[in-house]
């Protein structure tokens, strides 16, 4: 996998969308900060001492949203080697203790077809100080292990975990939607959603070999693909 480094850039995600075409299938870009880093929705990441990078797809894009969920995958492995209580929030987190540590952002890019996919993953990993917004549903390896951690010797792992699953995924293995499934953060917790401008509320039931998550709302189930609902009050604190 090829590894490109900034020290400062606009967006991981930005940059790669922009230049797709001169890049090979799983360049990696990563970045010490970035200016103008987003999450899902629009909404701005803030970063301080994080890892934050991007992996290109330009192969194999015939189920997108997987992608998404496999990346997932591969880092909950490796983190798991260095914190436990970890759990996947269907679609794009990563909780440790309940608190967020792992964001996820899917973006294509499209003309007449899906050219290509961008993965964006920004993980707290030295920052202590969190915005009062964000100090009661966010947290760092730092502050969960209390000790500095090597953020390029952590990414070589992801590169290495992530090249492994991508491999095996485009050979047919999908073992990522039991991982996410043993390790489903909703599983059974009531959820409040907004799906076609409409509330619902449900239990969670988990995901099926799709990537769709299964709510049960009054003995009933809905199958809802990434990216359709916006969650509300799931977090324990």
């Amino acid at each position: 996998m090829k590894h490109i480094h900034f020290k400062e850039i606009n967006s991981t995600n930005t940059y790669l969308k922009e230049n797709y075409n001169i890049y090979e299938n799983l360049t990696i870009v990563s970045a010490e900060h970035q200016t103008n880093g987003k999450g899902r929705f629009n909404r701005k990441w803030f970063d301080n001492d994080d890892l934050l990078f991007s992996i290109l797809i330009k192969e194999n894009l015939d189920s997108i949203t997987d992608y998404s969920l496999l990346i997932a995958k591969s880092i909950f492995n490796v983190l798991s080697k260095y914190i436990d209580d970890l759990s996947i929030k269907w679609p794009n987190d990563i909780l440790a203790n309940d608190s967020k540590i792992c964001g996820i952002l899917l973006e294509a890019v499209t003309t007449s077809k899906i050219d290509c996919v961008v993965l964006g993953v920004g993980i707290n990993v030295n920052t202590t100080d969190f915005s009062d917004d964000l100090m009661l549903k966010a947290s760092s390896m730092k502050n969960i292990l209390n000790r500095n951690i090597n953020k390029e010797e952590l990414l070589k792992e992801i590169m290495i975990c992530f090249e492994k699953d991508y491999n095996e995924y485009i050979n047919g293995n999908k073992d990522y939607i039991s991982v996410i499934n043993n390790n489903f953060y909703l599983k059974d917790k009531e959820v409040s959603f907004k799906y076609d401008n409409e509330v619902y509320s449900g239990k969670a039931i988990g995901i099926n070999e799709y990537g769709e998550i299964l709510i049960e709302i009054e003995d009933k189930i809905m199958n809802i693909y990434a990216g359709e609902v916006t969650f509300t009050n799931i977090y324990k604190k």
